[in-house]
């Protein structure tokens, strides 16, 4: 059923309409235009649903698959005739329509010999697809009419022109599809099972060094895409931002330069860049990057919400704690905040932990109508978490520190002590010397305050071979995803020392 979901949502009532096959549609696939509006109007999302709607009881469902098969291939067969462009497009996504609508024509009209309709159609595509830079249709169509003017219609002229670019665009494309496997081979081979990171950064320079004289050579889109992320990763898996944010601002020219627009690559970069300035504590400069991502969303969208959640982070790394309630309010206040994935719903629910935290602290003031952290309730919360409470080295570490320091802060002593000891026990199985490092200290930071009766002259004693060990391990040189440390420990440790006093407390 998702194949149909997808297909319905390209090819609308509306889209058939303007193309005047709406009707011939419902009259010549009657049973398929069924189901198609049953999805469509009915909401159906599911094959039960559709198989009750389109059969009733007693009757043999057996039809439906093959119902649901040509429903697919019927959808497939409007692509061609319909307008895919949606108001929101681009010049760019505008283009690649038109472009790759026109190259099937012209390799259906191949077929057919009909080189009267291919070339005047073949070269005034191949003129759009080297503007937008579609190179897979500009090697394919200079090709084409190498082809037709070398040995068909014998214009040398025409055929060394087309042979010329021919040559230069497959070399581009060469390099390309080489780019674009080196980067693809390195994220699933490394990124994501934890190599060690001098690893990384090694093979990363190798593929960059394959692909640099061809980015001098050529100045395509797909080319720097990849090209420039394998340059990223070769920073970035030596915790080295300034240099990564080198690359970034390089790529970000390099797009911005275009005669065309080239959102995508410019968030990628500019999501980048605020890591790094999430890292370097650099608020201001972070700020910009932005706001200039910001600028290229629509507002609502998902890549408009992991561009909120990153900016909340930068807030609360650099201590802009009245500007991460804004950030907050702005954010779970939009309308479709509620339709965003139950994972990213859990980050902000922690954040929402965090701020309520800040606010007890008197660090953020909150508006005087805002009723979301007077309602705050620690058991509704941990309640609320069931993925992230599963997280056993990821952000449940976040969870189990927000209680630590909020029972502390509220001087339930005994509660904190035993809540304590379940996580001493979690600390031994679950946190290492590795992407954990800096939780591992912090945690133990933590258990030192119970273990000298809550005396903050005591604790600052006991735990700073501990607060050293953190403070060897940057939060800029940590191998940690940067959504772990929702503040940096350093400054929750020192809101946890005012919350204590010098006075000792035994469990009663």
């Amino acid at each position: 059923m998702y194949a149909i979901l997808e297909l319905t949502g390209i090819v609308t009532p509306q889209k058939l309409k303007a193309a005047g096959v709406w009707d011939v549609l419902r009259s010549r696939h009657a049973r398929e235009m069924d189901l198609y509006q049953l999805v469509v109007n009915a909401g159906v999302r599911n094959d039960d649903d559709a198989v009750n709607l389109l059969f009733p009881k007693g009757q043999d469902a057996s039809a439906y698959p093959e119902l649901k098969t040509k429903l697919q291939e019927l959808l497939l067969s409007q692509l061609l005739t319909i307008d895919l462009n949606t108001p929101g497009n681009n010049n760019r996504q505008r283009a690649y329509f038109e472009c790759y609508k026109k190259w099937g024509q012209i390799k259906l009209l191949m077929g057919r010999n009909a080189w009267a309709n291919t070339t005047g159609m073949a070269e005034e595509t191949l003129k759009k697809a080297r503007k937008f830079e579609f190179t897979d249709i500009v090697v394919d169509l200079a090709r084409t009419l190498r082809l037709y003017f070398g040995s068909i219609a014998g214009v040398l002229k025409k055929y060394e022109e087309y042979s010329q670019l021919a040559a230069v665009w497959e070399d581009a494309f060469h390099f390309e599809n080489l780019a674009e496997a080196l980067y693809t081979d390195l994220v699933v081979r490394f990124v994501n099972n934890k190599a060690p990171q001098q690893d990384v950064h090694n093979h990363a320079q190798a593929c960059f060094e394959q692909l640099r004289p061809a980015l001098e050579r050529h100045q395509t889109y797909r080319l720097h895409l990849s090209g420039r992320l394998i340059e990223n990763l070769i920073y970035t898996s030596i915790n080295d931002y300034r240099k990564t944010i080198e690359v970034c601002e390089k790529a970000v020219n390099f797009f911005e330069a275009k005669d065309y627009p080239t959102k995508i690559p410019l968030q990628i970069f500019l999501y980048q860049e605020m890591v790094c300035y999430v890292q370097l504590k650099d608020f201001d400069r972070g700020r910009l990057a932005a706001d200039k991502g910001l600028s290229l969303l629509n507002e609502g969208s998902f890549n408009w919400f992991k561009y909120q959640e990153l900016l909340i982070f930068l807030s609360l790394h650099t201590r802009q704690y009245q500007e991460s309630y804004k950030i907050f309010k702005q954010t779970t206040g939009h309308r479709r905040f509620g339709a965003l994935p139950r994972a990213i719903g859990e980050t902000w629910r922690i954040m929402e932990a965090y701020l309520f935290y800040l606010v007890e602290l008197g660090k953020i003031i909150p508006a005087e109508d805002d009723t979301v952290f007077s309602k705050f309730r620690m058991a509704r919360f941990i309640n609320e978490m069931p993925l992230f409470s599963r997280d056993k080295r990821g952000m449940n570490i976040p969870i189990l520190i927000f209680q630590i320091l909020s029972l502390i802060y509220n001087k339930r002593y005994d509660a904190a002590i035993d809540r304590m000891e379940a996580i001493e026990k979690y600390c031994s199985r679950y946190l290492r010397r590795d992407d954990t490092f800096r939780s591992n200290c912090f945690i133990k930071m933590l258990l030192v305050i119970p273990a000298q009766g809550f005396h903050k002259s005591a604790v600052l004693r006991h735990a700073e071979k501990y607060h050293k060990m953190l403070l060897s391990m940057p939060i800029d040189m940590a191998n940690q995803s940067h959504d772990v440390e929702i503040i940096p420990y350093e400054d929750l440790w020192e809101m946890a020392l005012e919350s204590l006093q010098n006075k000792t407390h035994k469990k009663k």
